[in-house]
């Protein structure tokens, strides 16, 4: 016989068509009858997140969205460091923190008697006009070694130190949604993804079969929210989908090619991120939101790169003496304090937001830019790979 004693009843919040028994109901009730109705509540809201759940599929079902099941991310291998490179906006210097970053590589491997070979590979999954493999080409390439092969028009890789891959192009200078709808070239996330795991997985057979060590470079087009490609196939809920095909000149045939955004095409992948502030005037606002796009969807970003923006010749405006790219950096520096403060969660070490000179006016060539800032792109590669151990500790990874 359970002991009688008054407690305050509880009264839990239920649909209006619960029924309870009328016992579990009465004012003054046991420790007993306490229990049975908390046991009676959680199996009511078991029943209805199930019924919730069976809801949504039905609702999926009936507007005739397809669920997919999400891919796996991609292996981490303890010899085999890959990073995405994103940017605040198009035109912040992504290829040339790209170039920096692989020809740092390239210099470590030769300074580190510990490493008798190495693998560089530089990845652009969309280009849309112009090249920027040539880029990072051009600037890694001198008289004495050819450090840089490209594909060749077979897509197999020459030998070198340094490899290039560009996965799908287009001529029109513009965004790969906008492009591929222009040359009636649709590509879909789903090959986007599956074209980038193919040529991952053979850098990474190349690099073991001689037992060699290997950085790998991702970079993305235009801004963290900038479109990817466009394709009928693309049927997710989070693609956008085109309300009229005759606007900008695009075929009638294309307003239901689909698209995502860059920072929602590469999350499944769950690789860490080199991001490229923007060092303009209005660029820490711009800069702040990338970055909470990207915290949002799961990156983890291991650094950010500035690089100091172009001072103006106007005699009568001052903002020629300021350096706003040094102003950006250090407001971040500021905000990502107060955010690690406020959160618990440290986001981005102080160290690794760093702000490199000015670029030269064009068309002076970047070679002695690149060789000014050897010791600061060195240090961000050391930074990177020490990031990258320290995920291995955390993280399964494939040896």
């Amino acid at each position: 016989m359970f002991l009688s004693a008054r407690i305050t009843p509880i009264t839990p919040t239920l649909k209006s068509e619960t029924i309870l028994p009328r016992f579990l109901l009465q004012p003054d009730i046991c420790l007993a009858n306490s229990l049975l109705l908390a046991s009676f509540h959680r199996c009511q809201k078991r029943c209805f997140a199930t019924k919730s759940i069976n809801q949504n599929d039905d609702d999926d079902k009936i507007n005739g969205n397809r669920k997919t099941s999400l891919p796996p991310p991609l292996p981490l291998h303890p010899r085999h460091r890959v990073h995405l490179l994103f940017g605040a906006n198009t035109d912040v210097g992504k290829s040339i923190v790209s170039s920096g970053l692989l020809g740092a590589a390239s210099l470590a491997a030769k300074r580190d008697s510990t490493i008798s070979q190495t693998k560089l590979n530089y990845i652009k999954p969309l280009q849309c006009g112009g090249s920027d493999e040539s880029f990072v080409y051009s600037h890694n390439t001198n008289n004495s070694e050819k450090v840089f092969v490209a594909e060749n028009n077979n897509g197999k890789p020459g030998d070198g130190l340094m490899k290039g891959h560009t996965l799908f192009t287009w001529q029109t200078p513009a965004s790969p949604h906008l492009a591929s709808r222009l040359e009636n070239y649709p590509v879909s996330d789903d090959e986007v993804l599956s074209s980038l795991r193919k040529c991952w997985n053979q850098i990474v057979i190349d690099a073991e079969e001689g037992e060699k060590k290997s950085t790998t470079i991702i970079e993305t087009a235009g801004g963290v929210l900038s479109p990817s490609s466009s394709s009928p196939l693309n049927h997710q809920t989070n693609h956008s989908l085109s309300s009229s095909g005759s606007r900008s000149g695009m075929p009638n045939s294309t307003p239901k090619w689909k698209w995502s955004t860059q920072a929602d095409l590469y999350s499944s992948l769950q690789l860490p991120v080199v991001f490229v502030g923007d060092p303009k005037l209005g660029g820490i606002s711009v800069t702040l939101a990338s970055l909470e796009a990207l915290w949002s969807r799961g990156y983890h970003v291991d650094a950010v790169v500035f690089i100091e923006a172009a001072k103006t010749n106007s005699e009568n405006d001052r903002e020629g003496d300021i350096h706003f790219g040094e102003g950006n950096t250090e407001a971040l520096r500021e905000y990502i304090a107060m955010k690690s403060l406020r959160t618990g969660k440290k986001l981005i070490a102080q160290d690794s937001i760093v702000c490199l000179p000015e670029l030269p006016p064009m068309p002076i060539p970047l070679n002695e830019w690149y060789e000014s800032n050897e010791g600061s792109f060195l240090a961000l590669h050391d930074l990177l790979w020490k990031r990258w151990n320290s995920r291995l500790l955390r993280q399964p990874s494939i040896s």
